[in-house]
């Protein structure tokens, strides 16, 4: 799966989205960051072809506008109305959100969006086997492939 991390472009936000680029990473999948991708039109190519948008934000926007077409929280970080027709994680201050259900739901809580919070959201991700990219020879255990 092919991940696009769109933050806040404060020191501590960086830090975050670095943590969350290694845990994706580390798991099997592809991650892109929005300030590694350089111009508008490498970003925008980016949109199209991702298989999830991860936002992050500290900002206080209601958790509906997070899943709305125009709202403020993509003109400030700079992403398209496209966003609707993906699927997209919300880590904000006070959880994680997501579209991958029929209507935007908060999948976790935090107390606050810090490291200490996110590696607890992982540990719970990895539980429930949320995120990890599945070798197509990992199968059944009493199963031989030849």
């Amino acid at each position: 799966m092919k991940y696009l991390l769109v933050g806040d472009s404060g020191q501590e936000e960086q830090m975050l989205l670095d943590h969350l680029a290694a845990f994706f990473w580390n798991n099997g999948h592809e991650v892109y960051s929005r300030t590694s991708l350089g111009n508008e039109i490498n970003y925008q190519n980016m949109l199209t072809c991702c298989d999830y948008i991860v936002l992050l934000t500290f900002r206080d926007y209601p958790t509906a506008s997070f899943f709305e077409r125009g709202q403020a929280v993509y003109e400030h970080v700079g992403l398209t109305k496209k966003l609707h027709k993906k699927i997209m994680l919300v880590f904000s201050k006070n959880g994680v959100y997501t579209n991958a259900i029929p209507f935007p739901h908060k999948i976790f809580h935090f107390e606050h969006l810090n490291k200490k919070e996110l590696s607890r959201f992982f540990r719970w991700g990895t539980k429930l086997n949320l995120f990890i990219k599945h070798s197509p020879h990992r199968g059944y255990r009493n199963f031989i492939f030849l």
